[in-house]
Parts: C-alpha cells; sequence; structure tokens
C-alpha cells in the first residue's frame, strides 16, 4: 500500500499554521517518489519515522525529499506498471527475471540512463562490471542500474530443524535428489500427518532454474535449453525439466506433497519454520538459509552455483519514463549505490531504534527484539534494496567482507554462455502473450507433481504447434547462434 507521510505532515502543518523555516525548506526542494518492494512487515509508523530521517539527510546532502512507497512483493510488478502510466512513481525497483527489461523497454516505461551513467561520478561508474551494465542494458542502451548483490545461486532445500535432530538426520550430507529422496520418504513414514515437501512458494515448486534448465534466453519468456547446451527448446522438452518432473510426480502420487498444492497461497520456507512442513526446495548463495528462516537446516549443495542471463541484474532500480524530475532522480538512483548513509536508513532503518551495531561493528536487532517483532522490515527483509555491499555486514553472516566475498562468489559462479544476447520481440506480442499463457496452464501442475508430464506432453506439443512456437523458436536459434558464433 503506498504511503505519502512526508506530504501528509506538511499539509496539516500549513493548516495549524505551525510550518516551521525547516518544513519551508523542504517544501521548495525537488520531493520523488522512491518504490521499493516489501519482503516482510513495514509498519506505516516505521516508515514514517525513518522517511522522516531519510528526509532530514538527503535534504541537506542533495536537496532532495523522498516519498517511500512501500508495497507487498507479490503485487509489485503490476503495482508499478500502473503507476510508471503516470508521473506517480520517480525511481523503481524492478525485476528480470522473466525478460521483463524488454517488456518494460518496449513498452517505453524505462528512462533511457545512458547520457547519465556516462556523465556520473567515477565512483558511481566503477561500481558496476561489465557485465552489470550489460545486464541493465538492450541494443547497447542502458535503463537501469542492477541490485548489488552475488548472482547466481546454488540449488539446496531447508528441512524443518525440530525433526532432523530427533531422526538424527546429516542434512548436510544430502547433496542429490534421490539422497532427499530417501530422507523424505523416511519423514513421511514417521509423520504423516504434517506436509513432507511444499512448494518454494505459492505454487511455485523451485526458484532454483538452473537445477532444472537455462531460461529466459536472449530475455525471452519461452526459450530453455537444458544446461550446458545452447540447443533452444520450450520448458516442457528439456531434459532437466523431465527429470524434476518425474521426482514430483512420484512424491505426488505417493502423498509426501501437498495434494493442494496448486492452490497453496503461503512461503515453503514459513511453513518449514512452524513444523507443518518438513521440506521445501531453496535457492542458496552467501547467506546462510538456517539464519534466514529460524527452527530449519539447510542441506547441502543439490546443483552448483549457476546463473542464467536474467540472474545477473535479476533485480534492478531505474527511472519511471514519465518522472518529472529525471535529473534529480538520477542523483537519488546514483544515492542509493554510494551513499552508505543512506542506504543503510533506507535497507536497515534508524540505528539505536530498528537495529543497533554491536562491539564487533556489525548490525544486529536492538535487545529484545527480533525478525517477527521489527517493525522496519527486518535484517531478512533487505534483499529488494540497491547494495548490500554498503551496508554495516550484519551479525548473522558468515564472512568479514561483504564486497571480497560477494565478488569471490560470482568468480566462481558458472555463467550461461547465452548471457548478453538479446532477442527482440517488439513485434511478436500476441505469441509471447500465447506461450506464456500455455507456461501458466501447464508448469505449475506439472512440477509440482499432481500432473504426470508424460500424460500431457503430446497436447502442449500440439498447442505449442497451433501458436507457431517451433517456427519463432527457430528464428531465435538462429540469431543465438549467430551472437555465439561473434562472440
Amino acid at each position: 500500500m503506498k504511503k505519502r507521510f512526508l506530504a501528509g505532515a506538511l499539509t496539516a502543518a500549513m493548516i495549524a499554521g505551525t510550518l516551521s523555516p525547516a518544513a519551508v525548506s523542504a517544501a521548495d526542494m525537488t520531493t520523488l517518489s522512491l518504490w521499493i518492494p516489501t519482503l516482510a512487515t513495514y509498519t506505516d509508523e516505521a516508515v514514517a519515522e525513518v522517511e522522516t530521517a531519510i528526509n532530514e539527510y538527503i535534504g541537506e546532502k542533495y536537496n532532495l525529499q523522498v516519498n517511500l512507497e512501500y508495497v507487498e512483493i507479490g503485487n509489485f510488478e503490476q503495482a508499478i506498471n500502473l503507476a510508471m502510466t503516470t508521473d506517480e512513481v520517480d525511481v523503481t525497483c524492478y525485476f528480470t527475471g522473466d525478460g521483463q527489461l524488454s517488456n518494460y523497454v518496449a513498452n517505453g516505461q524505462l528512462l533511457d540512463i545512458t547520457d547519465y551513467f556516462a556523465n556520473a561520478s567515477e565512483e558511481l561508474k566503477n561500481t558496476f562490471t561489465e557485465e552489470e551494465i550489460i545486464a541493465s542494458s538492450m541494443n547497447d542502451r542502458m535503463y537501469g542500474l542492477v541490485r548489488k548483490y552475488q548472482y547466481g545461486g546454488h540449488a539446496t532445500a531447508v528441512l524443518n530443524k525440530e525433526i532432523v535432530e530427533e531422526m538424527n538426520i546429516d542434512a548436510k550430507s544430502i547433496t542429490t535428489m534421490d539422497q532427499l529422496e530417501e530422507v523424505l520418504y523416511q519423514v513421511h513414514e514417521k509423520y504423516p500427518d504434517i506436509y513432507t515437501m511444499v512448494p518454494q512458494s505459492t505454487s511455485e515448486m523451485t526458484w532454483s532454474w538452473t537445477q532444472i534448465a537455462d531460461k529466459a534466453i536472449g530475455l525471452t519468456n519461452y526459450a530453455y535449453a537444458d544446461w550446458g547446451t545452447t540447443e533452444l527448446k520450450s520448458l516442457f522438452e528439456t531434459e532437466g525439466f523431465a527429470e524434476f518432473c518425474k521426482y514430483t510426480n512420484k512424491w505426488y502420487k505417493d502423498g509426501l506433497i501437498m495434494s493442494d498444492a496448486l492452490s497453496n497461497t503461503m512461503e515453503g520456507s514459513s511453513m518449514v519454520t512452524a513444523g507443518s512442513a518438513f521440506c521445501t526446495l531453496h535457492n542458496g548463495d552467501v547467506d546462510p538459509l538456517d539464519e534466514l528462516y529460524p527452527n530449519t537446516v539447510e542441506t547441502g549443495v543439490l546443483a552448483p552455483a549457476r546463473a542464467i542471463a536474467t540472474d545477473i541484474g535479476n533485480l534492478q532500480y531505474g527511472i519511471s519514463a514519465n518522472s518529472a524530475h529525471p535529473e534529480e532522480a538520477f542523483t537519488l538512483l546514483g544515492a542509493m549505490y554510494t551513499d552508505p548513509e543512506f542506504a543503510t536508513l533506507l535497507a536497515y532503518g534508524i540505528e539505536g531504534k530498528h537495529y543497533v551495531l554491536n562491539d564487533k561493528g556489525r548490525a544486529e536487532y536492538p535487545e529484545g527484539m527480533t525478525a517477527e517483532t521489527e517493525p522496519y522490515g527486518g535484517f531478512a527483509a533487505t534483499a529488494t534494496y540497491a547494495d548490500f555491499l554498503i551496508l554495516p555486514v550484519k551479525e548473522t553472516a558468515l564472512y568479514e567482507d561483504a564486497k571480497a566475498t560477494v565478488e569471490e562468489w560470482d568468480a566462481e559462479v558458472e555463467v550461461t554462455p547465452t548471457f548478453g544476447f538479446f532477442y527482440d520481440t517488439t513485434d511478436k506480442t500476441d505469441f509471447v502473450t500465447a506461450y506464456a499463457n500455455l507456461e501458466d496452464k501447464y508448469e505449475d501442475a506439472i512440477m509440482t507433481g499432481s500432473v504426470a508430464l508424460d500424460d500431457v506432453l503430446p497436447q502442449i506439443k500440439s498447442e505449442l504447434e497451433s501458436i507457431g512456437f517451433y517456427d519463432v523458436l527457430a528464428d531465435t536459434q538462429a540469431a543465438l547462434d549467430e551472437y555465439l558464433a561473434n562472440k
């Protein structure tokens, strides 16, 4: 839900006739709207307090004011699509996991910031690697700044800690789907009244796509390849998808996966934490998942750290093409990546109230406060902010230097050979929509195991043929082959 605390405060002060000199000064500044998706609870009071603190800081330093607009992550994409048709939003987060960057650019929603970035400070320009700049660009034009974060991830799972300890399960020794399956059946036999396996999020069985296939090739939503190859296929015809779904279909038929998975509305990690489920698949990185999710234990790595094309820059910040203040918006955007004090206020809140620095200089909750009671999101909710590398290191982190750790992680991640390839689907909007509808129709049902892939694959192929899928795929393959030949 949108919040405009500063505007309300100024209006009230003017009505009361008590507008202070500082408030008048603030009213003369450029006020920008910053939209951020939420991963946790942000109370109105906490957001108002942080917004006030931020405005005191950026007003003096940048002659700017900001309205913080927090929207629940599940509704965020729809909300910004609507907001960017007006001047309601200036700087916003956006996701590129399914090739949305190309959609935003094609729809004229994002401002071309190429020239702004070329004239920016060396500090800002040196913040980003060549790969990160490519990830936020199309046709050699730049449209945003990627989140500074470890990219890619390995496939893993989180298990209920109480059950793991009671059954003496060695979670870290689980490094294959067969080993995971063996444990799942043991737990199902002993605890038949809880869900043995639940989707990672709502009806999505997993976000760890690199365990299954290489997707979003060319920033499309229809082109996939089995990992390590560049032969394009539909999702349903990749070997990785078929292999993964054989497991889930078996588990579903044997009662291990919740029978109502397709109508699930909860996060898998929340159910595992609460003890209503034993296991959910997950995507891991430098932050241990069992530190993020109470009462859980993380397994070993089920699939190595890999990055599909949209993993590098899968979350970006850009400027709405309808912003009335593009220059000021770029100043705010740049500050999110180069100003640690501003970035820390934005991500952690107010020191002493929402977080404290301990004697090691690490950030942790104030005494008596937890992730559940911290009113400004909590440390587990900071993944959607622009640059965690310039924030104080969290007490729970297993590293001393975030920047060095992330750079080391990124150097070890296997990056898809199709990275940097872009296929323009501007003239194929009807096809793209038709394919997306087809995936929506079948994907979750097959991945949760409630439908066997072999039972519906002939029908899927027929529907793919009817929308011209194989013709478009052949064109995409030819363009990819040419790109790789000249790379």
